[in-house]
C-alpha cells in the first residue's frame, strides 16, 4: 500500500519543484451522462433517485435487460444482484455492464457502507478500463464515516459492529487492504485536503497516479467532505467514483442540468390497490409493519418461515394465506405480506423464502397497481417473477425510498426500500405516494 501520510507530506514540501503535476483534466467537452453500477436493487434505485431528484432523467436496468439496447436516458444504473456472489463473478458481471452500457457516459461503481458484496473485485476489474478509483464509502447521513481509512458506523470501527461481526468475523474490513488483496495499489485522500482549496486535492490526486496509485480511499467525516471531493473532481479524465449513496448524490448536485428533465409520457397504470412486500422483520421493520397495520384499509398477512421453506408443487393450488392476500386487493385493501421469522430462520435463506414468497404471489403481485417491495434482495426476486427487466426512476417519497415505473406493457409503480431504513411511519407513506400516482393514473368518471 502506498503510505499515503508519507505521500501528503512530500508533495507539500514539493521536493522537487522542477516537477508540476497536472490534475489530470480532460481535454474533452465533459459529458453529463452517467453510468451507475450497482450490486444490488435497492442501492441502485436510491442512487439513481439522487440523479432525478437533480433534475436528470433516470433509468434502471436489471441483469435481464444487461445486453438490451441502452436507454436515453442521461443517467443509467444497471443492478448487476451481485452482492452474494463470489469475487470473480461479481468482477465480470460488473465489467459486463460497463462494456454494453458504459460508451460515453461517466461511471460510478456504487458499493455498500458497510463495504458488503465482493466490491473491491469489482473495482478491480473495472479499474484497466476507467484509471484510478476515487473510493469514498462514507454516508455521513446515515453515520456512515471513513476516518484514518476505516470505515466507522455511528462512530464504531466497521469490524466492531455486530453486522460485521455475524458475516464477517475475521475478515479484513479496511477498504485500502480489501483493494490490495484484488490486486490494487492503493493510498488514500486525508480529510484536511477536502477543507481546503480544490487545486491541493487535485495535485494530491495527480501526484499519487504518477506514483502508480491505480485506488484512493477518501477520508470523510462531513456531507461537506463529500460535496468537495464531487465538485473537484467533477470534470477529472481517467478517473471514476466508487462510491455509497453518499457521495453519488453529491455528484448529482454539482453536475444537475441547467433544464430539469421532464417525465416521459407513459401509459396508465393498471391494476387496483398496493400491494407490500417485507421480505425480513428488523426491528424496524416490525414498528413499520405495526403502523401500516392501525391503517383501516391494510391487511397484515405474516407467513411463517416454515411454509416457505418447500418449493411450491406444480398443479397445487395456492395456500389460503395466498388466496386472502388476493381476495383482499379485489376488495380495494392493500396487503401487506411479510415472512415471519423462526428459531431456525437462517440469514442465509432470505432469497429462497422470497423466491417462494414470489412464485405463490404471482397473481396478487400481477393484479396490484402498486408494490411497495422492502429490501434489494427482496425486490429484484419480486421483479424477476412479474418478468420486470427496466425501470424508470421517479424520485422519492422520502430519502431512501425510491419511486419508480416498471417499464412494460402493463406498468405498475414501484416503491423500494433496503429493509433496515427509515422510521415506522415509512412504509405508510410509500405506501400513500403510490396510491397518489395510481389515483393520477385512474381514468376519469364518465
Amino acid at each position: 500500500m502506498i503510505d499515503s501520510v508519507a505521500l501528503y507530506d512530500r508533495f507539500n514540501q514539493n521536493d522537487d519543484p522542477s516537477v508540476v503535476h497536472h490534475p489530470p483534466r480532460s481535454t474533452h467537452p465533459v459529458t453529463h451522462h452517467f453510468l451507475i453500477i450497482a450490486d444490488d436493487l435497492s442501492g441502485a434505485a436510491d442512487c439513481a433517485a439522487g440523479f432525478v431528484s437533480a433534475g436528470f432523467d433516470g433509468a434502471v436496468l436489471l441483469g435481464g435487460a444487461m445486453r438490451e439496447p441502452t436507454p436515453s436516458a442521461a443517467v443509467v444504473t444497471v443492478d448487476t444482484d451481485s452482492r452474494r456472489d463470489p469475487g470473480a463473478a461479481a468482477a465480470a458481471k460488473a465489467r459486463a455492464a460497463l462494456e454494453h452500457h458504459g460508451a460515453g457516459r461517466r461511471v460510478i461503481k456504487k458499493i455498500d457502507s458497510t463495504l458488503r458484496g465482493g466490491w473491491a473485485a469489482e473495482v478491480a476489474a473495472l479499474q484497466p478500463l476507467l484509471g484510478l478509483a476515487l473510493v469514498a464509502p462514507a454516508f455521513p447521513g446515515l453515520g456512515r464515516i471513513v476516518r484514518d481509512g476505516m470505515v466507522r458506523v455511528d462512530g464504531i470501527p466497521l469490524a466492531q459492529t455486530s453486522t460485521w461481526k455475524l458475516e464477517h468475523a475475521g475478515r479484513e474490513s479496511r477498504p485500502a487492504s480489501m483493494l490490495e488483496a484484488a490486486g490494487l495499489r492503493a493510498g488514500s485522500v486525508p480529510a484536511e485536503l477536502l477543507e481546503g482549496p480544490p487545486e491541493a486535492l487535485l495535485r494530491h490526486i495527480a501526484r499519487a497516479r504518477d506514483q502508480g496509485c491505480q485506488a484512493l480511499v477518501v477520508d470523510a467525516e462531513q456531507p461537506a467532505h463529500l460535496r468537495a471531493l464531487a465538485s473537484a473532481t467533477r470534470d477529472l479524465a481517467e478517473v471514476f467514483w466508487v462510491a455509497s449513496a453518499g457521495l453519488a448524490h453529491e455528484i448529482a448536485r454539482c453536475v444537475a442540468p441547467a433544464r430539469p428533465a421532464r417525465d416521459a409520457l407513459a401509459p396508465p397504470v393498471a391494476g387496483r390497490g398496493v400491494l407490500t412486500i417485507v421480505g425480513s422483520l428488523s426491528p424496524i421493520g416490525t414498528q413499520q409493519i405495526a403502523c401500516l397495520g392501525a391503517r383501516p384499509d391494510c391487511s397484515i398477512h405474516t407467513i411463517p418461515a416454515r411454509l416457505l421453506r418447500i418449493a411450491p408443487v406444480d398443479g397445487a393450488g395456492a395456500p389460503s394465506w395466498a388466496e386472502a392476500i388476493h381476495a383482499d386487493l379485489a376488495r380495494g385493501l392493500d396487503p401487506v405480506a411479510c415472512i415471519g421469522a423462526d428459531a431456525d430462520l437462517d440469514p442465509a435463506e432470505g432469497p429462497l423464502l422470497a423466491r417462494h414468497l414470489a412464485l405463490r404471489l404471482a397473481p396478487s403481485l400481477r393484479a396490484a397497481g402498486g408494490l411497495v417491495l422492502t429490501g434489494g434482495e427482496t425486490a429484484r426476486i419480486m421483479l424477476e417473477q412479474l418478468g420486470i427487466a427496466r425501470l424508470q426512476v421517479l424520485g422519492e417519497s422520502e430519502p431512501g425510498v425510491v419511486l419508480l415505473r416498471s417499464m412494460a406493457d402493463r406498468p405498475q409503480c414501484i416503491a423500494t426500500k433496503a429493509g433496515a431504513f427509515g422510521d415506522a411511519g415509512s412504509l405508510e407513506r410509500a405506501r400513500q405516494a403510490l396510491r397518489s400516482r395510481l389515483a393520477c393514473d385512474a381514468p376519469a368518471p364518465s
